[in-house]
């Protein structure tokens, strides 16, 4: 028989001027655009009465203004965690998507295909995986039993992947939207500790 022992809500931050505009960010530190702002809203909404007992941020503006607005309706204990910060877009920040994928498309294609390929001048996804371990450690480990955490789509892919037990090359293929919500149930049994994926990128929200 299995106990559920803890909760962990997983979102992305709402949408920046460089969402809006199909631009990579990265570490650039920006804040939410209007329309951000108003998918955070409705994001918080919908988590209201979602059991929120502490939540866990990027170090990053968007992210942590996601994770404010959520917490109006819970008053809960935020904590700062370093790890989360986004993947380090290095020569690609500020660019267009769509523009880099046409003009760099072999790099592209191996940054899709292989967890530690490097953006130039950046991070590759298996960095990122790396220094995400420590915070989902810390999150794990936390006394509470109700998390939420307001990261980035490369960070939450990381999460996703340590706490179901996947590779790196497995965890990139998922996808995630900005304000999408996930939830992770963790239990434990006779046979140890086993974590479920109840929901996943999950924007029912934004569509009202």
């Amino acid at each position: 028989m299995s106990a559920l022992i803890k909760t962990i809500c997983l979102v992305r931050h709402g949408a920046t001027g460089y969402n809006d505009q199909d631009l990579f960010q990265g570490w650039l530190d920006n804040s939410l655009s209007e329309r951000g702002i108003q998918e955070s809203e409705k994001l918080a909404l919908r988590l209201k009465h979602e059991a929120v007992d502490i939540i866990f941020h990027s170090p990053l503006t968007r992210a942590r203004q996601t994770a404010e607005i959520i917490n109006r309706y819970h008053r809960a204990e935020l904590c700062q965690v370093d790890g989360f910060i986004e993947m380090d877009m290095g020569e690609w920040e500020g660019l267009n998507f769509f523009k880099v994928i046409k003009e760099q498309a072999e790099i592209y294609r191996q940054l899709e295909s292989d967890p530690g390929a490097k953006v130039p001048g950046g991070e590759s996804f298996d960095q990122v995986f790396q220094r995400v371990r420590s915070g989902v450690d810390k999150v794990i480990a936390s006394k509470e039993k109700s998390i939420l955490i307001s990261a980035h789509a490369m960070v939450n892919l990381a999460i996703l992947g340590h706490l179901l037990g996947l590779e790196p090359i497995k965890a990139r293929k998922f996808r995630m939207e900005n304000c999408a919500f996930s939830r992770f149930l963790l239990y434990r049994n006779l046979e140890g500790e086993n974590t479920v994926m109840d929901t996943w990128n999950s924007v029912d929200h934004l569509r009202t």
